[in-house]
């Protein structure tokens, strides 16, 4: 399926419905972004500089050549909008690999991450982010894109923010970068317009898979994909799409999440939660035990103490984004 055809796209794209949303305006794709010759071992690839991106890749493809960097730029200009920043210049350029073929996605991880490769190596849509690096391989649709757009916003907040969002807010922030549309070479973001995430939100409403907001809080996505059911597994990912789309759509949950947002940014989240330094930065070691020590303390923080009455809202909410009665 050719990527600059008029799509509807996301992450584990649910086409149903595509056709019927509504025109939105897009922007064209930058093209002014410098091309240098790059080789990977014997394979001979190139490396496309843009103004926040410095992407090597091994890729033939004449749509990535001529428009992954301008996309991703213009995925950077939608992390801005969605996460209400203000643009600085960049301290260096973000590290964007993307390889022909998964087996040389998988020789890349492997070189790069060692005994810790095995987790990644699972994975089967796109690729990841890991340490401030994205690594993609290029399946020759647009769900690689897709996924780019949502690994970009882990990219986005590792390199912007000094303290750790809670997974219930980034990984609600990468599922709304995922949505977008595009119309020959330009693209269109529509955060509130996902139909993979859609999808997944009423499977799990419909199935029974609704996680209550107590522990939806504190899971990852390490701890949605556990379940052997993929449509539970994705549920997560489409609750924190609703939650995502309801905290930055009503006015007085935006400015709380933006208050988060900007404290994250500031390096003053453990001053919110009454953390000394050095019991917040050996939280960040513990790897993803930070979520689970951090997460409901900053909902209740910022957002809402009172769980059970909010749990009400988001679930009301989340039927009428689902279209459920």
């Amino acid at each position: 399926m050719p990527l600059l055809r008029r799509l509807c796209v996301g992450v584990l794209l649910a086409a149903a419905g595509c056709a019927a949303r509504p025109q939105v305006q897009a922007t064209p794709l930058a093209r002014d972004f410098a091309v240098q010759p790059w080789n990977w071992g014997d394979l001979p690839g190139q490396r496309l500089l843009s103004e926040h991106y410095e992407i090597f890749t091994t890729s033939r493809s004449s749509e990535v050549l001529r428009y992954l960097p301008g996309f991703l730029e213009a995925a950077h200009a939608n992390y801005l909008r969605l996460t209400g920043l203000g643009d600085v210049p960049a301290r260096r350029r973000m590290g964007v690999y993307m390889m022909a073929s998964r087996e040389q996605w998988v020789d890349l991880t492997r070189s790069a991450l060692g005994p810790r490769a095995e987790l990644f190596l699972a994975i089967q849509a796109g690729g990841y982010c890991y340490d401030g690096v994205c690594v993609f391989w290029d399946s020759g649709g647009v769900g690689a894109w897709s996924v780019a757009a949502h690994e970009g916003m882990h990219q986005f907040c590792s390199a912007r923010l000094r303290d750790r969002l809670p997974m219930w807010l980034e990984e609600g922030l990468a599922t709304l970068a995922e949505g977008f549309q595009m119309n020959g070479p330009a693209v269109a973001f529509t955060p509130d317009r996902n139909s993979g995430r859609f999808g997944d939100l009423r499977n799990a409403i419909i199935q029974g898979w609704w996680v209550p907001l107590p522990q939806l809080l504190a899971m990852d996505g390490g701890d949605a994909v556990q379940d052997s059911r993929p449509g539970k597994a994705t549920g997560y990912y489409g609750q924190v799409w609703a939650l995502a789309v309801l905290l930055s759509g009503e006015p007085e949950l935006r400015a709380r999440r933006d208050r988060l947002l900007g404290d994250a940014e500031a390096g003053r989240l453990g001053e919110a939660m009454g953390l000394a330094p050095q019991s917040l930065a050996a939280l960040r070691r513990a790897g993803r035990a930070y979520n689970r020590a951090v997460s409901t303390r900053l909902f209740r923080h910022y957002v809402a103490d009172d769980l059970a009455a909010f749990e009400q809202q988001y679930r009301a909410f989340a039927r009428r984004l689902a279209k459920l009665p």
